[in-house]
Protein backbone atom coordinates (compact mmCIF):
# COMPACT_ATOMS: atom_id res chain seq x y z
CA UNK A 1 0.00 0.00 0.00
CA UNK A 2 1.26 3.08 -0.59
CA UNK A 3 2.73 5.69 1.99
CA UNK A 4 0.95 8.74 2.42
CA UNK A 5 3.02 11.91 1.88
CA UNK A 6 2.89 12.71 6.26
CA UNK A 7 3.92 8.81 6.69
CA UNK A 8 6.78 8.95 4.30
CA UNK A 9 7.64 11.74 6.01
CA UNK A 10 7.39 10.60 9.38
CA UNK A 11 9.39 7.42 8.62
CA UNK A 12 12.44 9.13 7.17
CA UNK A 13 12.42 11.73 9.82
CA UNK A 14 13.29 9.10 12.29
CA UNK A 15 16.65 9.18 10.97
CA UNK A 16 16.02 13.21 10.87
CA UNK A 17 16.35 13.26 14.50
CA UNK A 18 19.10 11.11 14.80
CA UNK A 19 21.30 13.17 12.73
CA UNK A 20 19.95 16.18 14.88
CA UNK A 21 20.77 13.87 18.13
CA UNK A 22 24.15 13.44 16.50
CA UNK A 23 25.31 16.89 15.75
CA UNK A 24 23.69 18.21 19.75
CA UNK A 25 26.44 15.99 20.64
CA UNK A 26 29.31 17.64 19.41
CA UNK A 27 31.84 18.26 22.52
CA UNK A 28 35.37 18.05 22.77
CA UNK A 29 35.23 13.81 22.30
CA UNK A 30 33.69 13.75 19.10
CA UNK A 31 35.61 16.60 18.12
CA UNK A 32 38.01 14.10 16.15
CA UNK A 33 39.54 14.39 12.40
CA UNK A 34 37.24 12.33 10.35
CA UNK A 35 37.43 11.66 6.59
CA UNK A 36 33.45 12.83 5.86
CA UNK A 37 31.53 10.03 4.31
CA UNK A 38 28.45 12.54 2.69
CA UNK A 39 26.00 15.05 3.58
CA UNK A 40 25.20 17.87 1.67
CA UNK A 41 23.05 20.20 1.95
CA UNK A 42 21.27 22.77 -0.03
CA UNK A 43 20.87 24.05 -3.25
CA UNK A 44 19.06 21.91 -5.32
CA UNK A 45 19.66 22.38 -9.43
CA UNK A 46 23.27 21.77 -10.23
CA UNK A 47 25.24 24.80 -9.58
CA UNK A 48 22.17 26.62 -7.85
CA UNK A 49 23.59 27.17 -4.43
CA UNK A 50 20.91 26.85 -1.20
CA UNK A 51 19.97 30.43 0.48
CA UNK A 52 21.09 30.45 4.22
CA UNK A 53 18.19 31.09 6.10
CA UNK A 54 16.88 34.29 7.52
CA UNK A 55 19.24 35.25 10.85
CA UNK A 56 19.04 31.55 12.49
CA UNK A 57 16.65 28.86 12.49
CA UNK A 58 17.54 24.61 12.22
CA UNK A 59 16.52 21.59 13.45
CA UNK A 60 15.12 17.94 12.23
CA UNK A 61 15.60 16.87 8.69
CA UNK A 62 14.56 13.98 6.77
CA UNK A 63 16.38 10.72 6.08
CA UNK A 64 19.42 10.81 3.96
CA UNK A 65 20.20 7.35 3.30
CA UNK A 66 22.50 6.15 5.58
CA UNK A 67 23.89 3.30 3.85
CA UNK A 68 25.23 5.34 1.01
CA UNK A 69 28.87 5.96 1.48
CA UNK A 70 30.24 8.65 -1.17
CA UNK A 71 34.06 9.83 -1.92
CA UNK A 72 34.54 12.93 -0.25
CA UNK A 73 37.46 14.86 0.20
CA UNK A 74 38.43 18.39 1.51
CA UNK A 75 40.85 19.99 -0.48
CA UNK A 76 43.36 22.98 0.59
CA UNK A 77 41.89 26.51 0.46
CA UNK A 78 43.88 27.34 -2.59
CA UNK A 79 40.92 25.90 -4.79
CA UNK A 80 39.53 28.57 -7.08
CA UNK A 81 36.41 30.19 -5.62
CA UNK A 82 36.77 29.57 -2.51
CA UNK A 83 37.03 32.27 0.08
CA UNK A 84 39.91 33.50 2.04
CA UNK A 85 39.90 31.65 5.43
CA UNK A 86 37.65 28.55 4.21
CA UNK A 87 38.45 24.92 2.85
CA UNK A 88 36.32 23.18 0.07
CA UNK A 89 34.58 19.60 1.08
CA UNK A 90 33.62 18.15 -2.21
CA UNK A 91 31.55 14.52 -2.35
CA UNK A 92 31.67 13.22 -5.90
CA UNK A 93 29.23 10.35 -5.19
CA UNK A 94 26.83 13.20 -4.14
CA UNK A 95 28.10 15.63 -6.58
CA UNK A 96 28.26 18.88 -4.02
CA UNK A 97 30.57 20.64 -2.83
CA UNK A 98 30.76 23.20 0.39
CA UNK A 99 32.91 25.89 1.61
CA UNK A 100 33.92 25.73 5.26
CA UNK A 101 36.23 27.69 7.77
CA UNK A 102 39.60 26.66 7.81
CA UNK A 103 39.55 26.41 11.91
CA UNK A 104 36.45 23.84 11.55
CA UNK A 105 36.82 20.34 11.97
CA UNK A 106 35.13 18.14 9.29
CA UNK A 107 33.58 14.73 10.58
CA UNK A 108 31.90 11.56 9.18
CA UNK A 109 28.49 11.99 9.12
CA UNK A 110 26.61 8.42 8.97
CA UNK A 111 22.79 9.88 8.62
CA UNK A 112 24.18 12.37 5.61
CA UNK A 113 26.82 14.12 3.82
CA UNK A 114 28.98 16.14 6.51
CA UNK A 115 29.10 17.89 9.71
CA UNK A 116 31.61 20.53 10.29
CA UNK A 117 32.32 21.56 13.72
CA UNK A 118 33.87 25.02 15.22
CA UNK A 119 36.17 25.16 17.23
CA UNK A 120 36.34 24.50 20.95
CA UNK A 121 36.47 27.70 22.80
CA UNK A 122 38.79 26.31 26.02
CA UNK A 123 38.82 23.61 28.59
CA UNK A 124 35.41 24.16 29.79
CA UNK A 125 33.64 24.35 26.48
CA UNK A 126 31.99 20.97 26.04
CA UNK A 127 29.85 21.49 22.91
CA UNK A 128 30.87 22.21 19.23
CA UNK A 129 28.80 24.34 17.39
CA UNK A 130 28.44 22.42 13.91
CA UNK A 131 26.51 22.41 10.80
CA UNK A 132 25.12 19.34 9.27
CA UNK A 133 23.85 18.86 5.32
CA UNK A 134 21.31 15.98 4.28
CA UNK A 135 19.73 15.11 1.04
CA UNK A 136 16.29 13.56 1.22
CA UNK A 137 14.76 11.42 -1.49
CA UNK A 138 11.25 12.09 -1.10
CA UNK A 139 10.45 9.35 -2.97
CA UNK A 140 8.11 10.52 -5.85
CA UNK A 141 5.95 12.13 -3.44
CA UNK A 142 4.17 15.80 -3.74
CA UNK A 143 5.79 17.15 -0.71
CA UNK A 144 5.90 20.66 -0.26
CA UNK A 145 8.98 22.46 2.02
CA UNK A 146 6.33 23.57 3.99
CA UNK A 147 4.41 19.78 4.48
CA UNK A 148 7.99 19.13 5.62
CA UNK A 149 8.40 21.95 8.20
CA UNK A 150 5.08 20.97 9.73
CA UNK A 151 6.17 17.36 9.75
CA UNK A 152 9.42 18.82 11.92
CA UNK A 153 7.76 20.65 14.37
CA UNK A 154 5.44 17.84 15.19
CA UNK A 155 8.02 15.32 16.09
CA UNK A 156 10.30 17.41 17.56
CA UNK A 157 8.50 17.87 21.01
CA UNK A 158 8.93 14.62 21.79
CA UNK A 159 12.78 15.13 21.26
CA UNK A 160 13.38 17.62 23.22
CA UNK A 161 12.73 19.16 26.26
CA UNK A 162 11.08 22.80 27.02
CA UNK A 163 10.75 22.80 22.79
CA UNK A 164 9.99 26.29 21.46
CA UNK A 165 9.66 27.34 18.23
CA UNK A 166 11.77 30.97 17.78
CA UNK A 167 11.07 31.75 14.03
CA UNK A 168 9.75 30.53 11.22
CA UNK A 169 8.60 30.96 7.36
CA UNK A 170 9.44 30.81 4.04
CA UNK A 171 13.25 31.05 3.03
CA UNK A 172 14.18 33.07 0.18
CA UNK A 173 15.26 30.41 -2.68
CA UNK A 174 16.23 30.06 -6.63
CA UNK A 175 13.52 29.68 -8.90
CA UNK A 176 12.11 26.56 -9.12
CA UNK A 177 13.17 25.66 -5.30
CA UNK A 178 10.64 25.71 -2.60
CA UNK A 179 12.30 26.68 1.00
CA UNK A 180 11.45 27.29 4.23
CA UNK A 181 13.11 27.56 7.44
CA UNK A 182 12.82 27.33 11.11
CA UNK A 183 14.28 28.28 14.69
CA UNK A 184 14.01 26.53 17.51
CA UNK A 185 15.50 25.93 21.04
CA UNK A 186 15.17 23.16 23.09
CA UNK A 187 17.26 21.31 25.93
CA UNK A 188 18.80 17.75 24.92
CA UNK A 189 21.70 15.74 26.51
CA UNK A 190 21.67 17.86 29.21
CA UNK A 191 22.59 20.93 26.62
CA UNK A 192 20.12 24.06 26.13
CA UNK A 193 20.52 24.29 22.71
CA UNK A 194 19.03 26.64 19.54
CA UNK A 195 18.80 25.47 15.75
CA UNK A 196 18.59 26.72 12.60
CA UNK A 197 17.37 24.57 10.05
CA UNK A 198 16.70 25.12 6.43
CA UNK A 199 14.83 23.12 3.90
CA UNK A 200 14.71 22.94 0.14
CA UNK A 201 12.63 20.91 -2.26
CA UNK A 202 13.47 20.20 -5.78
CA UNK A 203 13.24 17.62 -8.34
CA UNK A 204 11.88 15.43 -5.62
CA UNK A 205 14.90 15.82 -2.91
CA UNK A 206 14.56 17.64 0.17
CA UNK A 207 17.67 19.48 0.72
CA UNK A 208 18.40 20.42 4.39
CA UNK A 209 20.97 22.20 6.19
CA UNK A 210 20.80 22.18 10.27
CA UNK A 211 23.16 24.55 12.24
CA UNK A 212 23.33 23.18 16.27
CA UNK A 213 24.63 25.82 18.50
CA UNK A 214 24.44 26.34 22.24
CA UNK A 215 22.29 29.22 23.72
CA UNK A 216 24.92 31.43 24.21
CA UNK A 217 27.02 30.76 21.00
CA UNK A 218 23.93 30.72 19.11
CA UNK A 219 24.61 34.37 17.40
CA UNK A 220 27.99 34.36 17.19
CA UNK A 221 28.94 31.64 14.42
CA UNK A 222 25.92 33.26 12.21
CA UNK A 223 27.40 34.79 9.54
CA UNK A 224 30.36 31.83 9.29
CA UNK A 225 27.32 29.48 8.94
CA UNK A 226 26.25 31.88 5.83
CA UNK A 227 28.80 31.59 4.16
CA UNK A 228 28.56 27.81 4.63
CA UNK A 229 24.76 27.42 3.53
CA UNK A 230 25.42 29.82 0.70
CA UNK A 231 28.50 27.44 -0.78
CA UNK A 232 26.37 24.49 -1.08
CA UNK A 233 26.30 23.91 -4.67
CA UNK A 234 24.77 20.42 -6.36
CA UNK A 235 25.80 19.70 -9.47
Amino acid sequence: MKKSSANLLKTSLFLAILALALSACGGKGDKNDASPSASPSASATSSESPSASPSESPSASPSASPSESPSAEASQPAAEGVPAGYKLFEDKTFGTTIHYPEDWTLQENLVGIAIFLAPLEGADDKFAENVGFIIEDLGGQAISAADYLEITKQQLPNMLEDFEIVEEGAAPAEEGIDGSYIIYKGTQNGNELSWLQTIEVSDGKGYIMTYTASRDSFDKYLDQVGVIADSWTVH
